[in-house]
């Protein structure tokens, strides 16, 4: 941490400090002693008692830096709404007039990716009025960019949804192999679909999503944004259905 974050971080410890050693002197007023306190008795009593609390330090610090992380996340997604919420390239499902919407950042060699896709499903099936947005973010191995490549393939083909559920549930390692099988599976055109998953729209999609990722913050998969919620990990239906309908509860009251 920079010297200026740590002062910043530090004031609220002073704070603490400043409002005990107040109430110490105002306890000790009866002691003509507490009167006669020079400058250097007052930084031997602060040094001492955060010697004796060096959790207030770490506490503060953490606190600071977490706010300050909410703060700037803040920013970023308002910078960057359009892209991540009305970006034409991404694919999406559910319904595309839906009032709320959840985007997820993932990567498909991703075991909690995996495991929120049964959750993804259960929401599209019980709650007919959000729209799910994917923001392929590759970030484990090559076969995870070779992978989102070819799905970002599939949606020019109309088939994205479909290749991404398939190799969600995939159990076996990512191969090229794989990716020919699913597509051949979903009817698609191979030979096009290679052709586009080596393209530079592909390509440059994959960057934008990752740009995207950096600027808000996101360093692992699955990360859900809903609204100016930003949540990582693996959520389970009812955290899910909870953030969406206090999205909802925001939207009301505008």
């Amino acid at each position: 941490m920079s010297s200026y974050l740590f002062k910043k971080a530090i004031l609220p410890v002073l704070a603490i400090v400043a409002i005990s050693f107040c109430g110490s002197i105002a306890s000790a007023a009866a002691d003509p002693a507490a009167k006669n306190l020079s400058k250097s008795d007052v930084e031997q009593i602060i040094h001492d008692y955060l010697l004796n609390n060096p959790e207030l330090i770490l506490n503060s610090v953490d606190d600071y830096q977490k706010k300050s992380a909410r703060s700037t996340q803040g920013a970023a997604l308002e910078k960057n709404k359009d892209t991540l919420f009305k970006d034409s390239d991404s694919p999406e499902v559910g319904n595309p007039k839906g009032d709320v919407t959840v985007v997820e950042f993932m990567d498909y060699n991703c075991h909690y990716c995996k495991l929120s896709m049964p959750i993804v499903l259960s929401l599209l099936e019980k709650d007919k009025n959000i729209r799910v947005v994917f923001k392929d973010f590759p970030i484990l191995g090559p076969t995870s960019e070779t992978a989102a490549k070819w799905a970002l393939a599939a949606k020019k083909q109309k088939k994205y949804f479909e290749f991404h559920k398939l190799l969600m549930n995939n159990k076996t390692p990512i191969s090229d192999g794989l990716l020919e099988k699913i597509a051949k599976s979903l009817e698609m055109n191979l030979e096009q679909a290679k052709k586009d998953a080596d393209g530079t729209e592909t390509l440059l999609q994959i960057e934008k999503n990752r740009t995207l990722a950096s600027s808000l913050g996101l360093s692992g998969t699955p990360a859900f944004i809903i609204g100016d919620d930003v949540s990582f990990g693996a959520l389970s239906l009812e955290e899910m259905e909870k953030k969406i309908s206090e999205e909802r509860g925001k939207k009301d009251k505008k």
